[in-house]
């Protein structure tokens, strides 16, 4: 399932790419992803021209001149392709959008995803992204910005982060290794961290999510382009490591059940405090 790195390297390359291109057309094979009818998708949306594409956590707005909004979710996972030919697409897919100069892309979900139109003012009300948090490659995300989010707060830390509405673009492929860098057992409650913790994990998440950045995202999810980035499964600490050694005492690490999630832990490294 694509995360905060993956997300926004499609939606920049999405953005470099289709500023300024007019809707030609939209296929919508799966009508129950919208929250309109394909009819009324293609009115709203056709003859409008890109003016801006970015993410808000896992969630891509492509953001036309008529102040329409199109949100695309994946969901469980999915592709969104470029192709320059109408004729150049994915075998399957659920959605297609094309443009006046034949260029265009495609979105095929896994499983179940997403593909919704709100005008600017819709926006405001919107029940799937109006409280998306924002996500650790945002600009306002800072520590101080950080600190004051954990204030006072009394639940376990790994829930917390999971929380869209806490902070966006986090899922459980990167959490293992954010909460073994900076020392915290996922039930850690939050109101017995301390500053080091506070610290530590701002740090972690950063570092975590950003080498993955630099990596070009993971290896197993495809960009605009259809290509893969070079972040691999060798490249955890201890995430889906389950009986290898932990790479900084050697105990071996552990699968538990966190809620409704798993994790892969050290049990040394990682304890209640």
């Amino acid at each position: 399932m694509a995360e905060l790195p993956e997300i926004k390297k499609i939606a920049d390359q999405m953005n470099e790419r289709l500023i300024n291109r007019q809707i030609s057309a939209v296929e919508l094979k799966q009508p129950k992803c919208s929250n309109i009818s394909v009819e009324e998708l293609n009115d709203r949306c056709t003859k409008r021209t890109v003016r801006h594409v970015f993410n808000k956590g896992k969630w891509i707005f492509v953001s036309l001149d008529n102040n329409e909004n199109i949100l695309i979710s994946l969901g469980m996972g999915g592709d969104i392709i470029y192709f320059e030919d109408g004729s150049e697409t994915q075998d399957k897919y659920q959605i297609k959008v094309s443009f006046s100069d034949k260029a265009g892309f495609t979105i095929r979900f896994w499983w179940f995803g997403n593909f919704l139109i709100a005008n600017d003012d819709e926006l405001k009300s919107e029940p799937h992204t109006k409280d998306i948090a924002l996500s650790p490659f945002d600009e306002g995300f800072t520590y101080g910005y950080f600190q004051d989010l954990l204030k006072d707060k009394k639940g376990q830390i790994k829930a917390f982060l999971m929380d869209q509405k806490n902070v966006s673009g986090i899922g459980n492929m990167y959490m293992h290794d954010i909460l073994f860098k900076s020392s915290l057992h996922p039930k850690q409650k939050i109101s017995d961290m301390t500053k080091d913790d506070h610290i530590n994990l701002y740090n972690s998440i950063n570092q975590v999510l950003g080498f993955s950045r630099d990596k070009g995202a993971f290896a197993y999810e495809n960009d605009f382009y259809g290509c893969k980035g070079t972040f691999t499964t060798a490249d955890f600490l201890v995430g889906y490591k389950e009986g290898k050694p932990c790479p900084k005492c050697g105990e071996s690490i552990q699968l538990i059940k966190t809620g409704s999630t798993t994790s892969f832990i050290c049990p040394k490294c990682q304890r209640i405090h």
